[in-house]
């Protein structure tokens, strides 16, 4: 830390040792910045403050009957807007700008200027603030004034300009959506005309009757099962009847049975002696089961037709057990052939009413796409009505009482003191720049033209120890001469403040000085 310090100080020293170079760059440049601030044109500064009234008494009553337009908005767009090269134009003629211009050049270079003074600013609680600057007071008036009538021309013109072209788009949309509301409204009458009886609501619950035509189906099918399983259990208790009377009507038939009866009961003996050694998966056992059923089966159709014939066998005719069985048999067909027949009707009833519900199941599709597309078109036309309501009453709302009153809160003022340039703190900028700067131009020239100030530097640098000093003894002259040195020194730098001090003086006070004005207008 001690080392830093000493090299500090080192600097500090070396850059003091060119104190007049110091004192004669800060003083060359001090008195040119001030002379220089001292020249510049003083500019006078006009300002307006506007209010602009977003909000009136109807706007909340009429709250969603009509259009409540983006107001702030509608303002920063203008606020942008105002700079254009019409507005600009406009502008320079209201405030008698164009007698300064006399060429194309000029008014444009003008126009550019006047795009970069002109401050439009705020826009917080719609207060508007108008600032322009220039060297004549009653030019800044009057240009802030020019700014404040074309401020307020394009804010009307904006608001009703809106309302008009809104009413002419909405208008334009309603007839276009009327011919498609028309188109839509024709396009469904023809379709409903075309599939009368298949449209939504017109079907009696179909579906609920192809359920009860499925169940009974289902129910005749089992009914069916059933009269079969009934008619099959009837002919093996009639076939049993017959074999245990055959021995008794035998002769009666013809002597065909009666052939045959002595063959099934020698293949049944056959059978019987063939299952003393093997079982009854045996081939041959199969094969005189398969023989003994065919032989009875050729049997009882013989009989069959015996009885169609009206030739029943005295066995028969004598057994009332094998006719009642008959009977039930004959009951059976008869039942059978019915439910055959319901099955029947009831398959081709469940077979069209299914047809028909696919038909009407694609018009329903087709009668909910129209419904969607009528329904769709049908609620803009209704909003578009209702927007061109709303655009009525907005634009009568606008007749009664403007969206946007154009309040002068502040009007322009004619300066009486320059708002620029702020000379005091030119005047203090200037002297401590000019110090920094002569202090850089000091240290600088030490840089370049180094000198040992300490013998701690001078070991530092040669690396030889120091054994001792030797102290510069001024006689009295030379002390003197010092002194006086000094205090002229001291003098310079106070000559500087004291200059200093009469440019603020003079600034403070504002003390006009004829003779130095005209020479300092001769220079710039």
């Amino acid at each position: 830390m001690q080392e830093q310090l000493s090299a500090i100080l080192y600097y500090v020293k070396g850059t003091l040792k060119y104190k007049w170079t110091l004192l004669v760059v800060a003083s060359l440049l001090s008195i040119s910045g001030w002379v220089f601030v001292l020249t510049m044109p003083d500019k006078y500064a006009s300002e307006a403050r506007v209010h602009v009234e977003t909000r009136t008494m109807l706007q909340p009553l009429l709250h969603g009957m009509a259009i409540q337009s983006d107001i702030r908005g509608l303002l920063r767009v203008m606020q942008m807007l105002m700079f254009t090269k019409s507005n600009i134009e406009q502008i320079i003629k209201l405030s008698d700008l164009s007698k300064t211009v006399k060429t194309e050049g000029e008014k444009l270079a003008l126009i550019s200027q006047l795009k970069k003074d002109i401050q439009i600013n705020g826009g917080a609680e719609d207060i508007f603030t108008i600032k322009y600057q220039a060297k004549d007071p009653v030019m800044a008036k009057n240009v802030v004034q020019a700014v404040l009538t074309v401020f307020s021309e394009q804010t009307q013109l904006n608001t009703s300009g809106d309302t008009t072209d809104a009413q002419r788009f909405i208008e334009n949309q309603i007839q276009d959506y009327e011919t498609r509301l028309r188109n839509a409204e024709k396009a469904r009458e023809n379709f409903q005309r075309a599939n009368l009886g298949l449209l939504p609501g017109q079907g009696g619950g179909q579906i609920g009757q192809i359920q009860e035509m499925t169940t009974a189906l289902e129910e005749a099918n089992l009914s069916l099962k059933e009269a079969i399983s009934r008619k099959e259990t009837l002919q093996e208790q009639f076939d049993e009847a017959l074999a245990s009377e055959e021995d008794e009507w035998g002769d009666e038939t013809g002597g065909e049975a009666t052939q045959e009866s002595p063959q099934i009961s020698s293949l049944k003996q056959r059978r019987d002696d063939l299952l003393i050694k093997f079982t009854n998966k045996h081939p041959e056992v199969v094969h005189i089961d398969k023989t003994i059923k065919g032989l009875e089966k050729l049997r009882n159709e013989k009989l069959a037709k015996t009885d169609e014939s009206g030739l029943l066998s005295s066995a028969v005719k004598t057994n009332p057990y094998a006719q009642s069985i008959k009977i039930a048999l004959n009951e059976a067909d008869a039942n059978i052939a019915s439910i055959r027949s319901r099955v029947e009707i009831y398959q081709k009833r469940l077979e069209k009413a299914q047809e028909e519900i696919n038909t009407r199941l694609s018009v329903e599709t087709e009668m909910q796409n129209l419904n969607r597309d009528y329904s769709a078109i049908k609620s803009n036309y209704e909003n578009l009505l209702a927007s061109r309501e709303q655009a009525r009453m907005t634009e009568k709302v606008g007749d009664q009482a403007e969206a946007l009153k154009f309040k002068i809160a502040d009007p322009p003022n004619t300066p009486l003191k320059p708002s620029s340039p702020n000379r005091a703190l030119f005047y203090t900028g200037i002297l401590i720049g000019a110090v920094v700067l002569g202090l850089c131009v000091s240290f600088l020239i030490h840089l370049l033209r180094p000198t040992i100030m300490t013998p701690l530097q001078l070991r530092q640098v040669t690396g030889l120890p120091v054994l001792g000093t030797v102290s510069m003894k001024f006689n009295s002259g030379k002390v003197e001469k010092n002194r006086k040195y000094l205090a002229m020194y001291a003098a310079t730098w106070s000559g500087l403040v004291l200059i200093y001090s009469c440019f603020m003086v003079i600034d403070i006070f504002e003390i006009k000085i004829p003779g130095l004005s005209i020479l300092l207008k001769s220079i710039s």
